[in-house]
């Protein structure tokens, strides 16, 4: 029996959804984000099984979760989902079972995933050297690619603070502006 997995993440819990071959839903649960919990819906299932997932704030985490295990990761275009979005009733349940079932109909825009050689690199590029003179916007978004580079844990939650992102700027290029990737 194949199955179809998908997976509405979010920041700190993430809405599991697992359909079968015929479109009926196995399960659907919310769970908090992090390898047991989410191994804990569809650890049961076989290797290669296919798992889909928008690509929303913080999926580098669930990509290579789901390299290690076996899994087939599909990564949902943001701006191409027309079913999803267009969708009268919208809720996190529904989404993961859309997802899944969109998945199993091969009807996903799909979105490049990044070599995991190259994932850090491509984490950073189109930021600029200089965090000062930006907008706030431009800022913020510094900060939360920062954020997203360091590795967090309930113990040790991730602060960022206020000169992190100029200093980060200088030891990965300086003044040198424009476009970048960290060396190696």
């Amino acid at each position: 029996m194949s199955v179809y997995v998908g997976i509405d993440v979010h920041r700190k819990r993430s809405q599991v959804a697992v359909v079968d071959e015929s479109g009926q839903v196995l399960a659907n649960r919310n769970v908090v984000n992090g390898v047991e919990t989410i191994l804990s819906v569809i650890g049961e299932y076989p290797v290669h099984t296919p798992v889909a997932f928008e690509a929303a704030y913080g999926w580098g985490w669930l990509v290579e979760l789901l390299d290690d295990y076996g899994y087939e990761p599909h990564l949902v275009h943001p701006t191409r989902r027309e079913a999803i979005a267009s969708a009268r009733l919208k809720n996190d349940k529904v989404d993961a079972a859309t997802l899944a079932r969109l998945l199993r109909a091969d009807l996903l825009p799909e979105a490049w995933i990044a070599p995991p050689a190259t994932r850090p690199s491509w984490a950073w590029v189109g930021a600029r050297s200089d965090g000062r003179g930006l907008r706030p916007g431009t800022r913020r978004s510094r900060t939360s690619r920062l954020r997203r580079s360091r590795s967090a844990t309930r113990d040790r939650p991730i602060t960022v603070r206020r000169g992190d992102v100029h200093r980060l700027g200088e030891r990965y290029g300086g003044a040198a502006g424009g476009l970048y990737a960290p060396r190696p």
